[in-house]
């Protein structure tokens, strides 16, 4: 993986696996946005997060912004892939824009698994053992991190 500064942005160039892990990703982040998941679901609530304890609040809001939220989510997502390609590896330059969208895709998805795996601030400084069941989750949560944080530091530069 390669992250530079770029006339426009930045060039993020992956390895085919690299790219592949993240087209699964993809994949399942699809799948939670699209699929008919009870609402209580841990992982929607930490992605759809209410705005206001009070019911009747939360209902005005939501009918006032509706699905702008899961629209630039999937938009984000449909950014991700479209970058992405079927297959292989990617080099690509990202507008700010485009970076802004990596970032929000990113952002999910460490939401997601990081809700699954129960994940606190102890569980992710901690060294994990690789026989853990969990050891390649928290591979690919650590991955995304570094990723986020090296997009992010070369934005700014």
């Amino acid at each position: 993986m390669e992250i530079e500064g770029a006339p426009d942005g930045i060039r993020l160039t992956l390895e085919s696996q690299e790219a592949g892990i993240l087209r699964e990703l993809a994949k399942e982040m699809r799948l939670l946005l699209e699929a008919d998941i009870p609402a209580g679901d841990d992982v929607l609530q930490r992605l759809f997060p209410k705005a206001y304890e009070h019911e009747e609040d939360e209902r005005n809001y939501q009918e006032l912004i509706g699905n702008e939220l899961r629209a630039a989510k999937r938009e984000a997502l449909r950014n991700v892939e479209e970058a992405l390609g079927p297959s292989g590896g990617m080099d690509k330059e990202l507008t700010p824009s485009d970076a802004d969208e990596w970032l929000r895709f990113l952002n999910d998805v460490r939401l997601a698994i990081g809700t699954r795996l129960d994940v606190d601030e102890g569980k992710m400084s901690k060294d994990f053992d690789p026989g853990d069941p969990e050891a390649p989750a928290l591979s690919v949560l650590h991955w995304l991190g570094w990723l986020q944080g090296s997009m992010l530091e070369e934005l700014n530069t």
